[in-house]
């Protein structure tokens, strides 16, 4: 395995000493990492301002030795590159790699015709270098996974466990389209600006967040319905729930079928995706199949 990525600071600060650890551990699994001594100039609790953030996506992309663009650590402020990005200098050669706040950024991309995967942060990579050894072994697979990706490789299938959502559409379990989605409070917040999320046609639509309580989920999750943004969709697939508080005995796939109700939507669960140990890379839009419990993914 042999490969250079630029690395991109395009929401929150990260301690400069996470990206180093990062940075030698992928250099052990011969992956070398591009990064800028101009990556951050803090300011407030983001890596840079908008212009800073801005030039260093552009410098990301324009470097001929490198084959992707890789997301330092997600946090907050993707959303307000978006207005003032120039798509054109962002070659569609390189994919974009990150994840939670990362979401709408990779969302944006794909709706530009350019390329996205869904995985690990740069800065878990010190994760393998963790105290533990099923977090190190964890951690060092699915780095493996996202250089698979971008080689070409198809991911392994994903198990799938489904939910009854009251309606005999629920019940199908032989289902295409694109794979899109991620972080479930990036996507609410959005919505109702330009940014707004909408599901493609027949799109299986991934679903993740990180300590929330349970009613905020709900919140979050009635927003995005009631703006139109699962209209199109084929089913939801929910990954990880990090740390998201409960409210009672009511488990957090009954609140989802309950609210997905009107759309008739097919629901499941199980994913390894999202802010827990597990959190396999996947391409954003992607054709994806669920049959079988196990949601399939082309390259």
């Amino acid at each position: 395995m042999s490969f250079c990525i630029s690395i991109v600071a395009p929401s929150s600060y990260t301690d400069p000493r996470t990206i180093d650890a990062a940075a030698v551990a992928l250099k052990v699994l011969g992956i070398e990492v591009r990064i800028p001594a101009e990556l951050q100039s803090p300011e407030r609790y983001l890596a840079g301002n908008i212009t800073h953030r801005l030039e260093g996506l552009y410098a990301a992309y324009a470097d001929p030795d490198t084959q992707a663009v890789w997301a330092v650590r997600g946090g907050y402020g993707c959303a307000q590159l978006i207005e003032h990005l120039d798509w054109p200098r962002l070659s569609p050669a390189k994919p974009l790699i990150g994840y939670s706040d990362i979401t709408v950024l990779l969302d944006q991309c794909h709706r530009q015709g350019l390329s996205a995967i869904h995985g690990p942060v740069m800065k878990e990579a010190a994760l393998m270098q963790h105290e533990s050894k099923e977090q190190r072994q964890v951690a060092e697979r699915q780095i493996r996974e996202l250089m698979g990706l971008l080689e070409g490789e198809t991911p392994p299938a994903f198990a799938l466990k489904q939910h009854d959502a009251g309606s005999a559409s629920s019940r199908e379990t032989n289902l295409e389209g694109p794979v899109v989605g991620g972080n479930l409070m990036t996507l609410a917040c959005v919505a109702g600006t330009p940014l707004q999320f909408k599901a493609p046609l027949g799109a299986l639509v991934i679903l993740e967040d990180v300590g929330e309580p349970y009613y905020r989920l709900e919140r979050a999750l009635w927003q995005l319905v009631y703006s139109g943004a699962f209209d199109q969709a084929g089913a939801v697939c929910l990954g990880t729930f990090e740390g998201c508080s409960p409210y009672g005995d009511t488990p957090l796939e009954a609140i989802f079928a309950e609210v997905l109700r009107p759309l008739s939507l097919p629901l499941f669960s199980g994913l390894p995706v999202g802010h827990g140990l597990q959190n396999r890379p996947w391409r954003y839009g992607t054709q994806g199949r669920i049959a079988n419990g196990h949601l399939e993914l082309k390259g």
